[in-house]
Formats: C-alpha cells, sequence, structure tokens
C-alpha cells in the first residue's frame, strides 16, 4: 500500500508542476487543439509498448477504457480552457475539489460511507487548499467555473480508475482512455475553436512535456497505484497537487503566498497523515 501511495505521490508532482506549463502554452495554443495533441502524442508512444507487451485492448478493456476516457476528456478539456482565465495556484486549487467529491460519489454510487479517518483527512485537506490558494479573493469567474466542471470530471475518472484498473490492467486501460481522449478531442477543436497559423517552441513544449510526463508517465503510475490503493486514500493524496503547483509557480514564476498559504500546506499533510493513521472500519470503503 505504502509503494502505491509513493507512486501516485509521484505523479501527484508531476501534475501539480504543469499548471504553470499549460498555462503559459494556451496562450498561444488553443485548448482543446492543446489537448490533442497532448494525447495524441501519448497515444503514439504507448502503443508500440502495448505491441510488445500483448496489451492490445479487448472488449471489456475497450469499454472500461472508454468510459475512463470520457471522464478524462472531460476533465481536461474544462479545466485547460479554464486555465486561460485562471491563474495557476487558483486553478490547482479549484481542481483539488474534485477530493471533496469522492467520498460523495462513493456513497451516491455504491452506497458505501467512506472511513472517519478518510472523511479527516479530506476535511482537513479541502480547508487547507482553501487556505494555500486563498480561494474567493478575487471573485467567482467564467473561468473558474470551468475549473470546476473539470473537477467533478476527475472525480468520476478517478473512481472509473479504481472500479477497472485492476481486471482489466493498467497498460491496456491507458492505452484506450489516451486514445478515447485524443478522438474526443480532435473533433471538439475542429468544431469550436479557429487553429492558430502557427505553434510557438512555447505551445510544442508545452505539448511535449504534458504529453510524456503528465499523460502517459503519470496516468500509468495512477492506473497502477490505484490498483493498491482505495478512491478516497487516493484523492486525499492528489489534495498534494496545489502545493507542489504553488512552489513551482513561485519557483518559475515569483507568484507568492504568505503565512496563510503555509498554513494550508500543513493542513493538507495533515490531511493525508489522518487518512493513512486514523482508525479504519472493517470494512474498508473500496468499492471493489
Amino acid at each position: 500500500m505504502w509503494v502505491g501511495d509513493g507512486v501516485l505521490l509521484a505523479a501527484t508532482l508531476v501534475w501539480g508542476t504543469t499548471f504553470v506549463i499549460v498555462r503559459d502554452a494556451v496562450q498561444d495554443v488553443p485548448p482543446l487543439l492543446f489537448i490533442a495533441l497532448r494525447f495524441t502524442l501519448a497515444t503514439a508512444v504507448v502503443l508500440p509498448l502495448a505491441l510488445r507487451s500483448r496489451g492490445l485492448p479487448d472488449t471489456r478493456s475497450l469499454g472500461a477504457g472508454a468510459l475512463v476516457g470520457f471522464w478524462l476528456f472531460v476533465g481536461f478539456a474544462f479545466q485547460t480552457t479554464g486555465l486561460v482565465e485562471v491563474l495557476p495556484a487558483r486553478a490547482a486549487f479549484l481542481t483539488g475539489l474534485a477530493v471533496v467529491l469522492v467520498p460523495v460519489l462513493l456513497f451516491a454510487v455504491y452506497r458505501r460511507l467512506p472511513s472517519f479517518g478518510s472523511l479527516v483527512g479530506v476535511l482537513l485537506a479541502t480547508a487547507g487548499l482553501a487556505l494555500l490558494t486563498g480561494v474567493g479573493r478575487e471573485g467567482f469567474s467564467r473561468g473558474d467555473l470551468l475549473v470546476l466542471v473539470g473537477a467533478a470530471g476527475f472525480a468520476f475518472q478517478l473512481l472509473a480508475v479504481d472500479r477497472y484498473s485492476a481486471s482489466v490492467g493498467s497498460l491496456r486501460l491507458l492505452l484506450v482512455e489516451l486514445t478515447a481522449v485524443a478522438l474526443l478531442a480532435w473533433p471538439a477543436t475542429l468544431l469550436l475553436e479557429e487553429w492558430p497559423r502557427k505553434i510557438s517552441i512555447v505551445g510544442w513544449k508545452g505539448v511535449i512535456i504534458t504529453a510524456l510526463l503528465a499523460t502517459l508517465g503519470a496516468l500509468w503510475a495512477q492506473n497502477w497505484a490505484q490498483q493498491r490503493i482505495t478512491p478516497t486514500r487516493a484523492a486525499v493524496i492528489l489534495t498534494m497537487e496545489p502545493v507542489f503547483a504553488a512552489v513551482y509557480s513561485y519557483l518559475a514564476t515569483g507568484e507568492r503566498f504568505g503565512f496563510a498559504g503555509l498554513l494550508g500546506a500543513v493542513l493538507i499533510l495533515s490531511g493525508m497523515m489522518a487518512a493513512v493513521l486514523l482508525p479504519r472500519p472493517s470494512a474498508p470503503d473500496d468499492p471493489r
């Protein structure tokens, strides 16, 4: 279980650092085109690996991967579009609200309450996220709404991965979900966006980094880790994403946060520890 925690935390570190990279890229590349290029490149890289390991999808993995990919597309489409207007740290907090949605969805879908430790951890982490990013200072904007819808998509994707990763296999599931996102993104960008005449080095840099690290590497790590940990536990670990986003944003752009931000980071870490260490009931909150 601890190995799964560490792998998912590493994936979260990658996702946290890409908020700044994506926001810079989408100032130059339309958001849906950015997603289409990103996931097409990731699919092209993972396909030979799947062929070599005989990880080509079967009927079950096609259905499971399509569902996971649909929610992943919803998450990234709305989040990336929102990042055109929302600063990285604020977007990281709003995306982190997926943490709050996971226990609610667990109850709504599976009729099972999360453990006491998980609930305490989510509450502490959510309070920490609010302090870290100072949500509410600038009012609620259209960009905020877009990122919030994306957070809901990520919450559903988190549960879908938990439901299917063990029975389908991480590589097979990864191939199908990446392909599904690419297939959804290309028609969306053709219908809804005006293509740029050319893409700058910053734009291509963002596509390549996010495709190889944040998409291929981190999603594969998430699929593997969620075979070993519960969805609420995974959601609490994912609350570290805005911590990493805030730190990287400070290093890369000079974006600062004061005492409240530091207190928020402490609360997030406390939430993670509560979810891991507080007593758990005999019936786990894993729906599998």
